[in-house]
């Protein structure tokens, strides 16, 4: 975890694996400690909508992609659907009367983001190269080297690199934003995306821009 100030305020950047069982965990740790005044969490607003709402996650769809690496991530422990990391968010936020703020992008903002960015192609590969990673034998020893070669490897393509980089410019955006309104931020972001997210954030420290592509 990483803390800061921007514009007076502190960010508390944690870093989690989306899945993982015991992250929820963490969460509960961090945020305890520290006291924040709300929760910023990189997912969609959808997926925040849709938390209260499931109830049997037998029947829970998700894309190829995501079973594949809940199936992996397994190797390393237990893991949870939904994730433990935003379920324990959104019963903090409740509990202690905070708001949960989503900081990624919405599922419209994705697909035209994939629209002006990746070729047909280009999806024909990806396709092809998520169904291979279902084979993949990956040669992490633990869940975090694990979250790293999948990402690198979902993110071979550049087009979907470039999208991915963009994502976090709008996170680490988001949270600068968050910063106006709250004087303690918990940052709860993917553990693939934290770098790139803190390096933004220190740029925008130091007075330059973020660039979002």
């Amino acid at each position: 975890m990483k803390e800061f100030s921007i514009h007076g305020s502190t960010i508390y950047l944690l870093p989690v694996i989306h899945g993982l069982a015991k992250e929820g965990e963490k969460v509960k740790n961090i945020f305890y400690k520290f006291h924040p005044e709300c929760i910023a969490i990189g997912i969609a607003p959808e997926d925040i909508e849709l938390i209260d709402k499931i109830k049997d996650t037998e029947n829970v769809e998700m894309p190829l992609q995501h079973q594949y690496y809940l199936i992996h991530l397994s190797k390393y422990g237990e893991v949870s659907l939904p994730p433990s990391d935003i379920l324990v968010a959104n019963e903090i936020s409740r509990k202690e009367n905070i708001p949960l703020h989503a900081i990624d992008i919405d599922d419209e903002t994705y697909a035209d983001m994939l629209t002006e960015n990746v070729s047909i192609f280009s999806l024909i590969r990806h396709s092809r190269k998520i169904k291979k990673l279902a084979q993949k034998e990956f040669s992490a020893k633990t869940a975090e080297e694990f979250v790293y070669e999948w990402y690198n490897e979902i993110n071979s393509i550049k087009s979907f690199k470039k999208i991915e980089e963009e994502r976090e410019g709008r996170m680490a955006k988001a949270i600068i934003k968050l910063c106006g309104r709250y004087k303690k931020v918990l940052a709860v972001v993917p553990l693939e995306k934290y770098e790139g997210i803190l390096k933004k954030l220190e740029s925008y420290k130091k007075g330059k821009s973020i660039t979002e592509a």
